[in-house]
């Protein structure tokens, strides 16, 4: 199209050229006549020849003005209908994707027609039998009419019961709710008493185990001194009849018969730690340590070493005094027990403060030590550290089911360099 345009621009200029050339050369031709009135007749025939040439070369002109002109025009008019006929196949597009739509809108409101028929057709069938039911009705009597308005008034009633069972069925809904709430928070407790009996049966499995070995272990340690006291008995017998001297042998039966009863008395003190309740009790801790060491003069040399107490605590503190007790005493009585009798200097320290909330006491000496393979099993029931015959071996037991009944821990450091010994109880208390 755009060539088609060009060509007849062209055209058009072209035979604007050739008007404004004869126009040129008319001017010329008229100029000759003026001038040359009294030419010859050559003169006027080469006149008429260019005029006839001129009007020829005019007439194309013209023709090609007109062509250029009309095909100019067209042109124009035939971009104009290629751009009117896109825009008319872009509404074209428009009107058929809108006429579909609407279709598919008219199809739509066609089906819900014709569920409205239906449903008119529906209600007028109902409307019908309403009315040949009413026309029945009022045929009838008013005995009828009277059981009508019976019926009608034990409708309302069952409407009024059935709103009532209604809101019943709303209260049972929730109090289902609630009871499936409960069953899942008893679900959980079940679970967590399932665990909590699972660790009470592994705990109670432990304790039956520890309570094996220590029947065991202490049938075992107590057949020792029942022994000696066979042995001390039929000795003395026989010395008796012979009318030999017996202090020695009563002497030694009477030693044997003390290490029973201490014996005794530590597993006394074991039975008595596990069964009975805890007592905590306001006390200072000076009296404690008042009564720990009157009971050691009696058991232990305490002169031969020197001991060195360090109770910052100055005020009661709310603690059972009984176990704390049985903790000072098997503490200090241990460092006393097991001090190295080649070392001159021979001395125990002990420490008693408050640590965050903490009761924390700290026992050190500088007796013969304890090996390192014996750092795991120092706390166990009758195990005893040294090879010298000093104890049953239930002291640091004591203190650790001690401790941990009181909800607390114990610990062993010891110092390979300095070869020092210290047990650090650690025990929670009440403000």
């Amino acid at each position: 199209m755009k060539n088609y345009f060009s060509y007849f621009t062209f055209l058009t200029l072209l035979g604007l050229l050739l008007i404004l050339i004869v126009q040129s050369a008319e001017g010329s031709i008229d100029q000759s006549s003026v001038l040359g009135s009294d030419a010859n007749m050559i003169g006027y025939l080469f006149v008429n020849t260019t005029s006839n040439l001129t009007n020829a070369i005019q007439s194309i002109s013209l023709f090609l003005l007109s062509f250029g002109i009309v095909g100019i025009a067209f042109s124009f008019i035939n971009l104009g209908s290629k751009r009117i006929k896109r825009h008319n196949d872009y509404l074209e597009t428009l009107v058929k994707d809108r006429t579909r739509t609407l279709e598919e809108k008219h199809n739509q409101l066609k089906a819900q027609n014709e569920d409205y028929r239906e449903a008119l057709s529906l209600i007028q069938d109902q409307k019908e039998e309403i009315e040949t039911a009413q026309q029945d009705l009022l045929h009838k009597n008013k005995d009828l009419t009277e059981a009508f308005e019976e019926i009608q008034s034990q409708n309302e009633l069952l409407d009024h019961e059935r709103a009532k069972l209604e809101q019943a069925k709303r209260i049972i809904q929730a109090q289902n709710t609630k009871l499936m709430g409960i069953a899942r928070n008893l679900d959980q407790q079940v679970q967590d008493r399932t665990k909590e009996l699972s660790r009470s049966n592994n705990l109670l499995l432990e304790k039956n185990k520890e309570l094996d070995e220590f029947i065991y272990k202490s049938a075992h340690d107590l057949r020792g001194p029942i022994a000696r006291f066979k042995g001390l008995s039929q000795l003395i017998q026989m010395e008796y009849d012979q009318n030999n001297d017996i202090s020695d042998h009563l002497e030694h039966l009477n030693h044997s018969a003390n290490h029973m009863d201490n014996m005794l008395k530590r597993l006394s003190n074991v039975y008595e730690i596990s069964a009975r309740p805890i007592n905590p009790q306001k006390i200072e801790i000076s009296l404690i340590l008042d009564t720990v060491f009157d009971r050691l003069k009696g058991e232990e040399n305490l002169d031969s070493v020197s001991i060195e107490v360090n109770n910052l605590i100055d005020k009661p503190i709310q603690i059972d005094p009984s176990l704390l007790h049985l903790i000072l005493k098997n503490l200090i009585g241990n460092a006393v027990r097991f001090q190295d009798p080649l070392k001159l200097n021979k001395w125990v320290k002990v420490n008693i403060e408050i640590i965050d909330k903490y009761l924390v006491i700290s026992v050190k000496d500088n007796g013969i030590g304890i090996k390192k393979e014996q750092k795991d099993s120092i706390f166990e029931l009758f195990y005893v550290g040294s090879e010298l015959p000093k104890g049953p071996g239930l002291g640091l037991y004591i203190c650790k089911i001690i401790t941990n009944k009181l909800n607390g821990d114990i610990n062993l450091n010891y110092s390979e360099i300095e070869k020092e010994t210290e047990f650090k109880a650690s025990i929670p208390i009440k403000s």
